[in-house]
C-alpha cells in the first residue's frame, strides 16, 4: 500500500502503539464505542432529515456502522485472549458511549444542519478511512483482523463517496461559498478537538513525569536524610514495662 505523507506519522506511531501488549484490544473496544456513537448519529439523521432521498443514505450508513461496533467488539474479545476482564469492562461502560454518541438533548444533525453535516461526514470518513488502511497494512500477520480493517475501509470510501456527491450538488446549485464555509468550520472543529485531546494527554505526562522529579529530588532525599540524622531521645524516658514489674505491680493490687 503506497502511503501519503501525511499517513507516515501514523503509521510510524502505530507500529509501537499495537505492540504494547494488550494495547490493540483496548483500541478495538474504543473503536466499537466509537462506531457505535456514529450509528446513533446515522439513525438520528436518517429520522430528522427532510429530504426523503436522504433517509436511505443515512439509514445505510448506520447499518454500516452498527455492524462494525459488532465487528470491533467481536475481535477486541479476541485479542484480549485470557485477559479479557479489562477490555469487556471498557466494552460495558455506559459513560463512554455517551463521549461518543448522541449525548446532548440535539443530535448531531440537528446542531450542524444538513450541509455541515454532510461536510462532517466527508472529512471523517476520509480520516477514517485513512487509519483504517494504515492499521490493515500493519496487521498483516493476523489475516482475520487485516481483513476486518480492510472490509470496514472499503464501506468508509462509500460513505466518502456519497456525502462528496451530496456536497457537490449544493455547489451545482450555486451554494458553493456555503460548502467552503462548512468545510472550513469542520475542519477547524476538529483541529481544536485533537488538540484538546493532546492537551489531556501531555497535561496527564506531565503531571506524572513533576511528581515523580518531584519524589526523586525532594521526597525521597528528605526521607534518607530525616533517618540518617535521627538521634536518641534525651531527657526523662518513661521505661518500658518488664514482665517482672507487672507481676510486682499486680501483687501490690491484690
Amino acid at each position: 500500500m503506497i502511503l501519503e505523507r501525511r499517513d507516515w506519522l501514523l503509521w510510524t506511531i502505530s507500529q509501537f502503539v499495537w505492540r504494547i501488549p494488550g494495547r490493540g484490544s483496548r483500541k478495538m473496544a474504543g473503536f466499537s464505542h466509537t462506531e457505535a456513537g456514529s450509528g446513533l448519529d446515522m439513525l438520528a439523521a436518517a429520522e430528522e432529515t427532510p429530504r426523503r432521498d436522504m433517509r436511505a443514505k443515512y439509514f445505510r450508513h448506520a447499518l454500516d456502522e452498527l455492524k462494525h461496533a459488532r465487528m470491533f467488539k467481536h475481535r477486541a474479545l479476541v485479542l484480549a485472549g485470557d485477559g479479557q476482564n479489562r477490555t469487556r469492562a471498557m466494552l460495558d461502560d455506559s459513560s463512554f458511549i455517551r463521549e461518543h454518541g448522541i449525548n446532548q438533548a440535539d443530535s448531531l444533525f440537528t446542531q450542524l444542519g444538513e450541509l455541515e453535516f454532510l461536510a462532517f461526514v466527508w472529512i471523517a470518513e476520509q480520516r477514517g478511512a485513512q487509519q483504517f488502511d494504515v492499521y490493515a497494512d500493519l496487521m498483516k500477520d493476523d489475516a482475520d483482523t487485516r481483513e476486518m480493517f480492510e472490509e470496514i475501509a472499503d464501506d468508509e470510501r462509500f460513505h466518502i463517496a456519497y456525502s462528496r456527491a451530496e456536497l457537490d450538488r449544493y455547489e451545482a446549485a450555486g451554494d458553493s461559498k456555503e460548502v467552503k464555509a462548512a468545510v472550513g468550520r469542520v475542519r477547524r472543529r476538529r483541529f481544536l478537538e485533537a488538540w484538546l485531546r493532546f492537551s489531556v494527554v501531555l497535561g496527564d505526562f506531565m503531571s506524572k513525569l513533576w511528581l515523580g522529579i518531584l519524589y526523586v529530588l525532594v521526597i525521597g532525599p528528605s526521607s534518607i536524610f530525616a533517618r540518617l540524622t535521627e538521634q536518641t531521645p534525651r531527657g526523662f524516658v518513661t521505661p518500658e514495662p518488664t514482665e517482672g514489674s507487672l507481676m510486682e505491680r499486680a501483687q501490690l493490687q491484690g
